[in-house]
């Protein structure tokens, strides 16, 4: 493994299958350095395991933050009922995987570790990226900039597309109005 430099056009290679370098869609991204198949387990997500009323906390700080400085990220994933996990490591480059409203990637919890499977065939440097499952309640928070066709404009749950729609029908026709 490469130790990865300082500088922002350099690469670290993370493991055979993935590198970590500049992205279009956000910050530093993952990328895969070789043809990866559908079905393929490619990068476990690392980090702390902390309790629910640990992770509400840290969540809520962040979110505090973000409203302060208009930056924070949150890494934390559910993995039980009793325990979440915080990747916000620098030894977890997973956190740097990007979300897409087109992701070729879902993150798996097995045995209540974190893995990132290939959705389809992967092209070799093309950017690794999954659904974030954001919740729809803090959308306007949390805009998307993955560039895909089918993007909604906003990081939010494939699953609540149809209801991010409405609310956004309810915001133009509001701003129509006026």
């Amino acid at each position: 493994m490469v130790k990865y430099p300082r500088h922002p056009g350099m690469v670290k290679q993370v493991n055979p299958f993935c590198e970590i370098r500049q992205s279009p869609i956000h910050g530093r991204g993952v990328f895969a350095s070789r043809k990866i198949r559908k079905g393929t387990r490619i990068l476990e997500y690392i980090g702390e395991k902390i309790d629910k009323e640990e992770s509400n906390r840290r969540g809520l700080a962040l979110f505090a933050e973000s409203q302060e400085t208009g930056g924070a990220s949150v890494y934390i994933f559910d993995l039980n009922e009793e325990w979440d996990l915080d990747g916000d490591k620098s030894y977890n480059d997973a956190r740097l995987i990007n979300h897409s409203c087109e992701p070729n990637c879902e993150m798996v919890n097995e045995d209540d570790q974190l893995w990132l499977f290939a959705l389809r065939e992967i092209r070799s440097g093309e950017e690794i990226s999954f659904d974030y499952g954001y919740d729809i309640e803090h959308f306007m928070d949390h805009p998307c900039r993955c560039g895909k066709d089918a993007c909604v404009g906003y990081i939010v749950s494939q699953a609540q597309w149809p209801e991010l729609k409405r609310a956004l029908r309810k915001i133009r026709k509001k701003s129509k109005a006026v």
